[in-house]
């Protein structure tokens, strides 16, 4: 286990940032109104250089815990580098501004999700799935992985329904929080099952 300690240390940084959109109640809570979070970090929004950067640096804490886990020779490094990767593309990559205003504003059709900053958006979400599926057979990761699922469905439920998108972006982004952690824990221990 304690090879992945710097690992699991950069997976904690990664899920703790990808979550600073919570900072958001308190520097932008007329931000957080029937729109995504992303608008906390489009430009012209209070602090949004905040979001940005820690979305940023969580994407930079997953590549880099995921090229400790691919040194080790452990296949969900490759997700992590992907959901990193996507990360930082969806950071720097403003969503479109008319999400501003509201979800139905932003649309759902394929240009909406055509878009760049939603494509950066669904690279990460594949990314963190590799990582995933690559530990499957861990103990208790079938529970992280049916929780990140269930989010993950009615994440896609709350942006068809309008109406429960930021409870529905809690719990997803939430769960993948839980997956960013979850992972190097189950490493050792997918390693040692499948022996």
């Amino acid at each position: 286990m304690s090879r992945l300690s710097p690992t699991l240390a950069l997976a904690v940084v990664a899920a703790g940032l990808y979550n600073a959109w919570l900072l958001g109640f308190v520097l932008d809570p007329d931000g957080l109104h029937g729109s995504y979070v992303s608008v906390l970090e489009a430009p012209g929004h209070p602090h949004a250089e905040v979001f940005v950067v820690c979305d940023i640096v969580a994407g930079a804490a997953a590549v880099l815990a995921g090229l400790l886990l691919r040194r080790q020779g452990e296949p969900a490094g490759d997700g992590f580098v992907v959901f990193g990767v996507g990360n930082i593309l969806e950071a720097t990559i403003p969503i479109s501004a008319r999400c501003a205003a509201s979800v139905a504003a932003c649309g759902t059709g394929l240009g909406q999700v055509l878009a760049p900053h939603d494509v950066a958006s669904l690279v990460s979400v594949l990314g963190l799935a590799l990582a995933l599926l690559a530990v499957r057979r861990a103990p208790r990761m079938r529970a992280v992985i049916g929780i990140w699922v269930a989010a993950a469905l009615f994440m896609v439920f709350s942006v068809v329904a309008d109406d429960l998108v930021i409870a529905a972006q809690a719990v997803f982004l939430g769960a993948c929080g839980l997956a960013l952690v979850a992972v190097p824990l189950a490493v050792p221990l997918a390693v040692r099952r499948a022996c």
